[in-house]
């Protein structure tokens, strides 16, 4: 390590010479008093910006200091929670049923999220994310990642492969978490108890959607 004392003998021969060549206070002048400047108040850092979190069971809403909740077996609790979020409640529309099921359900969509629903908003809802962010909130899981995030991220994450849409040997449906569901057997594990998940869906590398609770031990 380099000593710091030349350092110092030079600084201490220059305030030696600074204070020669200064001229003399006469005598009965009067000492100048030193300008005193206010140090700037220290700033409150910002706040972050109100969240909505998509976990394995329910979703979250935090803003500021408190945060609201609202399983996903409470679609009204669902909707209520978005309502808060994003001040206001989309008008819902019919799903179109599937072939050989009598659903009866409905859709409420805002701009980058859709909750679906029984009929009439009750029962369990399913949440399908397509936007990092709803009326200007992020978007974001337990994990924090969002639609626009890689497919490293969510191996980061500890994300496994599920579903290969195209054929081509790479998954484009990964999921992240893990939470048994007691009563339940999976069906691609066959004797083990069911889980529940959340789901990515990706497009060259990057996830497109985001969809919760999945699970393996149903076929819709």
């Amino acid at each position: 390590m380099r000593h710091p004392t030349p350092i110092l003998f030079a600084l201490g021969v220059t305030a030696v010479l600074l204070a020669a060549c200064a001229p003399q206070a006469s005598p009965g002048a009067s000492t100048p008093r030193p300008t005193m400047t206010a140090s700037p108040s220290a700033t409150t850092p910002p706040s972050a910006p109100a969240r909505i979190v998509v976990l394995i069971d329910g979703l979250e809403y935090v803003h500021g200091e408190d945060t609201a909740t609202a399983p996903y077996d409470d679609a009204q609790a669902v909707l209520e929670l978005l309502k808060e979020a994003t001040g206001e409640l989309p008008d819902p529309t019919e799903v179109e049923d599937l072939p050989g099921y009598e659903m009866n359900l409905v859709s409420y969509a805002w701009d980058g999220l859709t909750v679906v629903t029984d009929t009439g908003g009750t029962g369990r809802a399913r949440v399908v994310v397509s936007a990092a962010d709803v009326d200007g909130s992020p978007v974001v899981t337990e994990e924090g990642l969002s639609v626009g995030a890689s497919r490293s991220d969510l191996i980061d994450a500890g994300g496994w492969d599920g579903w290969d849409e195209n054929g081509d040997g790479i998954a484009d449906y990964l999921g992240v978490g893990h939470q048994e569901a007691p009563g339940t057997t999976s069906l691609s594990r066959p004797g083990e108890t069911g889980i529940q998940y959340v789901m990515f869906a990706l497009t060259d590398d990057v996830v497109t959607r985001i969809s919760a609770p999945a699970n393996d031990y149903s076929d819709l």
